[in-house]
């Protein structure tokens, strides 16, 4: 049996090697660095926590490869996850799995089309195509360097030539489609929508989405003065609590959060109200309105003052500042316009506050523009249908199921009744088992 796993993080690493210690002939497509999302945090914030015990994070069959010796009740950091686990797995699995860097650019059949079926026989019958993407730099470069005569001779044209992005495809029996939901990031316009004018101009600005702001966190916070951040779920909340500390170096800078929730994180806090991240967002919250309001305290008394002042005084002395915070909460409103001046830097983005959610009852609807230097767009994202366009795939229920029309086209995710974990996705690895040991039982 000929099996193709779709994915870099943990689920797919470990969906590998568990089919490829029952015998089949693994092979596992990677975009990039094996770790996937998981990865990302531990790179950007690896004192976390990974909020579940070493025995919901890890499989038997890991465990037993690694002769891990932990307490399976403990909960480890995304540092010690990685480290002691992650990572010696990888390495395992390089020896037997077959690991191909690319990016799978699509997956289809051979031969038959969406309404087409074999006669007699399951659509089955015809294997299972994915075409991927290489980027030949890497190796073109190694070979330079081991052999620069004869790519001196090549020329610079050919050279240029072998370095364009190629496709390739292979033929498989059987696919899990491992990537997980964090492929396509939602824009940050209302309803998972482009606002006006941000298709055009998020290529050219600091202006990254879901993981991207992993990646770029750094480039973004070393060039700005003000960061507006749209949405107020995980990612967000993972990072406002670094923002946090990037605030403390300069009383100058802001963060406005812009969501659509009536209390920042509150469905966040719903199901993680006392894990670790969800106690660091609530103190960071908190700390930014108690600072407030001693500086408001603080601004009422030298108002009261300046107005007690003599008249010819109190020409000669500027009022008091109004204190503002550098953490500016934009509740139950949508990011409706994004706009770049040509005589201004930065960006400006347009909110609209609805009059209809319960914290704006009866209120009229309200439009403000921030001006910023970058953007974090955390609005959740969405299950990725452009990879499987040309099957029978169904992802109304955001991806939670594992099969579809197609036979043998399998989906492996974390989520569950709405939540994600990677604990979740694990115990589905032993289903998807099940369903393809059902085939061969047919037969």
């Amino acid at each position: 049996m000929k099996l193709a796993i779709l994915g870099s993080g943990p689920l797919a690493l470990e969906t590998a090697l568990h089919f490829d210690k029952l015998g089949a002939h693994v092979t596992l497509f990677s975009r990039g660095e094996l770790g996937g999302m998981a990865a990302r945090v531990n790179s950007f914030a690896s004192e976390t926590s990974m909020e579940e015990s070493w025995g919901e994070l890890t499989t038997e069959l890991g465990r037993e490869a690694l002769e891990l010796n932990v307490d399976l009740s403990d909960i480890p950091s995304n540092d010690e996850y990685f480290k002691n686990y992650f990572l010696p797995l990888v390495a395992r699995g390089s020896q037997s799995v077959i690991i191909k860097p690319g990016n799978v650019e699509r997956v289809h059949k051979r031969f038959l089309s969406l309404e087409e079926e074999v006669p007699g026989k399951s659509r089955l019958q015809d294997l299972f195509r994915v075409v991927f993407s290489t980027d030949p730099k890497k190796s073109i470069l190694n070979q330079v360097e081991s052999n620069p005569e004869l790519f001196e001779k090549l020329g610079d044209d050919v050279l240029d030539s072998l370095s364009e992005s190629v496709e390739a495809f292979e033929d498989f029996d059987l696919i899990i489609n491992a990537m997980g939901t964090y492929s396509k990031p939602s824009p940050m316009g209302p309803s998972g929508s482009h606002a006006l004018n941000e298709a055009r101009l998020t290529p050219k600005t600091n202006t990254y989405y879901g993981r991207e702001c992993l990646s770029h966190y750094n480039e973004v916070t070393s060039h700005s003065k003000h960061i507006v951040m749209v949405g107020s779920g995980h990612l967000s909340a993972l990072l406002l609590c670094e923002l946090d500390l990037w605030l403390e170096e300069d009383e100058k800078r802001v963060v406005s959060l812009v969501t659509t929730e009536d209390r920042p994180f509150e469905n966040f806090l719903k199901n993680h109200k006392e894990s670790t991240l969800g106690l660091m967002i609530t103190e960071v919250i908190n700390k930014y309105f108690e600072k407030l309001q001693i500086s408001r305290r603080e601004y009422e008394k030298s108002l009261f003052e300046w107005r007690g002042l003599e008249p010819h005084i109190k020409a000669k002395k500027a009022a008091p500042k109004e204190p503002t915070s550098q953490l500016n909460l934009i509740t139950a409103s949508n990011v409706t316009a994004l706009d770049k001046l040509l005589d201004r830097e930065g960006l400006f983005v347009t909110c609209e506050t609805s009059s209809f959610r319960s914290s704006t009852e009866g209120m009229e609807e309200q439009i403000s523009t921030v001006s910023c230097d970058g953007i974090f767009v955390c609005t959740g994202h969405e299950a990725d249908t452009k990879t499987a366009k040309g099957l029978r795939v169904n992802f109304e229920k955001r991806g939670e199921g594992i099969s579809h029309s197609e036979p043998g086209y399998f989906t492996l995710n974390g989520i569950e009744s709405g939540k994600s974990s990677l604990s979740s996705g694990l115990k589905k690895i032993s289903k998807i088992e099940t369903e393809i040991m059902n085939f061969f039982s047919r037969a």
